[in-house]
């Protein structure tokens, strides 16, 4: 068990098998549970090409997690990207290794948040409340039909094509923002919830459902779960090397059994209840039907499965017939669906949905250019009562004729906001109220005229790695670049702050003075922190 800055602590597992068709593995792991670095990478090449490959990466990507030096996203590109060039250079020196290349999918454990970062089709899924979500996106001719509904998971997998990529690791020299090459997702990391690395010899066998199946059975135990996923991998045909690594959050062992035992529970609530009597008859006809009918043709009941989600991608881009703005592509997304926007300038507002997670393609390439005033709305972005999905990468941009009162207002919401920025709020450029959790990490919040983030009510908010500038300058009053109110309890961790019409940070409770001093940066010749003093 392990340790992270924010306490979050967590169990992880790693293994990898040849398969049953394979005589070589050119699969290979990073399992190092002590700093929460975790890679699956599957090497592609002739002969042993495809080994020396993925040997490589996972050498340079373990090298580079390990400096902790740069943002979770900028060490995941350069290691990647690091990774890429040295196979490529070794691939030029020897000719027997023209070609060889690899996919991989990194995961990087980092207070409170998983950041991923993701070539090809390996896979990471997560489990968390009895469902499965698949996080990162095929970068495959299948895979891409059945990320956006065309293909069943069922016929994905059973599709001739199924092995083609068209993204890898190691063909060609990269940079590590290079467009088109390296996918950054970043997802909260519940205490409740379990994800799993895996590469496609697991993904091709089992699906989605099976293979939470297998984590629910063995919670506590991700060894236990690897090996399980191996063997029935395995068992279904091993056409491919596998490998699988399992990390489990504290939570998710009793999590799981709760969940098990709810659903035990709502039967025999069943069977004892005022609807029993319905009930047995629904039985007794079931059995009436098949003795009238016979075996071959009498229903048989299918009992409860957990649920599982297939998650959608929903592209928006500026005159497409399908999705031209973020408002259509939010009211035909679901739960568990990734809205992901091209650059240009968007004169709209966005409602966040349950479960969907609203991307920018580009990150600071698609604004939400708010010029007027808006109807309906006080805020660029919103989530009101919504307990997953987030946004991540978009730019909000507001003209002072606009009188926008809020870049984002989150309320009784637990999302992700991550590498977002900020500018020309007159309230605040981010408002969270009411019992709201998620984070705010690597978001650049400056020239609001109210202060860049306001934290109220009682909501408990974790922001990492953020930039606070110049907010709170342009009005009659100067404002700080943090203010924390009423009996809300943020975790302040690695922020900096520069230019505030006011202190960095202005608290109402003294007794949050610590929390948020923790590793906090101040460019200014103001106080960092002051404490207000507050009638009761």
């Amino acid at each position: 068990m392990q340790k992270t800055k924010s306490s979050t602590t967590w169990d992880a597992w790693g293994e990898t098998n040849p398969g049953m068709k394979r005589e070589s593995n050119e699969d290979r792991i990073l399992c190092d549970s002590e700093r929460g670095i975790f890679a699956v990478i599957d090497g592609m090449g002739g002969e042993a090409a495809g080994e020396v490959a993925a040997q490589q990466a996972v050498e340079f990507i373990k090298k580079r997690l390990q400096e902790e030096t740069g943002t979770p996203a900028r060490r995941l590109r350069e290691a990647i990207a690091g990774a890429n060039n040295e196979i490529y250079r070794l691939s030029e020196l020897n000719p027997q290794w023209r070609g060889m290349a690899c996919v991989l999918t990194v995961a990087l454990v980092d207070d409170g948040m998983l950041h991923i970062g993701h070539v090809g089709d390996s896979r990471l899924y997560k489990v968390h409340q009895g469902a499965i979500r698949k996080i990162t996106p095929d970068h495959s001719p299948v895979g891409q039909r059945e990320d956006s509904g065309e293909l069943s998971e069922l016929e994905a997998m059973r599709h001739p094509r199924r092995n083609e990529v068209f993204r890898d690791v190691g063909s060609q020299l990269r940079k590590p923002d290079d467009e088109g090459f390296i996918d950054y997702l970043q997802v909260p990391f519940d205490p409740d919830a379990a994800c799993i690395l895996c590469s496609d010899g697991l993904s091709d066998m089992l699906s989605s459902r099976e293979i939470m199946e297998v984590l629910l059975d063995n919670a506590g135990r991700p060894r236990d779960s690897a090996r399980r996923l191996i063997e029935q991998a395995n068992e279904a045909g091993g056409k491919d090397n596998v490998s699988v690594i399992v990390i489990e959050a504290e939570g998710f062992a009793a999590a799981a059994a709760a969940l098990r035992a709810g659903r035990s529970g709502t039967l025999l609530t069943l069977l004892r209840g005022r609807w029993a009597f319905l009930l047995y008859g629904l039985v007794a006809g079931l059995i009436a039907s098949y003795l009238w009918l016979g075996p071959e043709t009498a229903p048989v009941p299918v009992p409860e499965i957990p649920s599982v989600q297939i998650p959608g991608v929903l592209q928006v881009k500026q005159g497409s017939p399908e999705y031209p703005t973020i408002a259509s592509a939010l009211e035909a997304a679901k739960a568990g669906d990734r809205i992901e926007i091209a650059a240009g300038e968007y004169e709209e507002t966005i409602r966040l949905k349950e479960g969907v997670e609203v991307v920018a393609q580009s990150p600071g390439k698609a604004v939400l250019r708010i010029s007027r005033a808006l109807p309906d709305s006080n805020a660029a972005i919103m989530a009101d009562g919504i307990q997953s999905g987030g946004v991540a990468g978009l730019a909000i941009k507001a003209e002072p004729s606009a009188g926008l009162q809020y870049g984002i207002r989150i309320s009784n919401s637990n999302v992700s906001i991550s590498n977002v920025e900020v500018s020309g709020a007159m309230t605040a450029g981010i408002l969270i109220e009411g019992g709201s959790g998620g984070g705010i990490v690597g978001s650049y919040i400056h020239a609001n005229v109210g202060p860049g983030i306001v934290v109220s009510d009682t909501a408990k908010p974790l922001m990492v790695g953020n930039l606070l500038y110049a907010n709170g300058i342009a009005g009659a009053r100067k404002q700080p670049g943090l203010y924390v109110t009423g009996n809300s309890n943020p975790e302040v961790k690695r922020n900096v702050f520069s230019g505030n019409g006011a202190e960095a940070i202005r608290l109402q409770r003294q007794e949050l003075r610590d929390r948020v001093l923790d590793n906090l940066f101040v460019n200014s010749g103001r106080r960092p922190v002051r404490v207000e003093r507050v009638r009761q």
